[in-house]
């Protein structure tokens, strides 16, 4: 099977994502935040994650993607996306324990 894999592994550009198993690796910017490195290998184990309190609160220029806090699957850690500006950006997802936005 690992034959046929290599065809789509060249197609980080354009596309949406939407197909194949690259959906959960972020192809965004990395920001430094209030979030902290979880590592991960599945869904679940972000589910007590959120985001960071730094964006918690998005200006008119920027909004989330559909995922919120997932696991990505190169850096097995729990990440979350947003667009800025068009632009995707990701950061590491915050702890929900003690998460407050200010």
């Amino acid at each position: 099977d690992d034959e046929f894999d290599d065809e789509s592994s060249g197609a980080d550009e354009g596309g949406d994502g939407s197909e194949g198993g690259d959906e959960y690796v972020t192809k965004g910017e990395f920001v430094e935040t209030d979030g902290k490195k979880k590592e991960c290998t599945s869904h679940e184990a972000c589910y007590d994650q959120r985001e960071p309190q730094a964006w918690c609160r998005l200006d008119e220029n920027q909004s989330w993607t559909d995922k919120g806090c997932f696991c990505d699957d190169k850096l097995h850690s729990c990440v979350i996306e947003r667009k800025n500006s068009g632009k995707l950006e990701y950061s590491y997802c915050a702890p929900q324990e003690s998460w407050q936005c200010s």
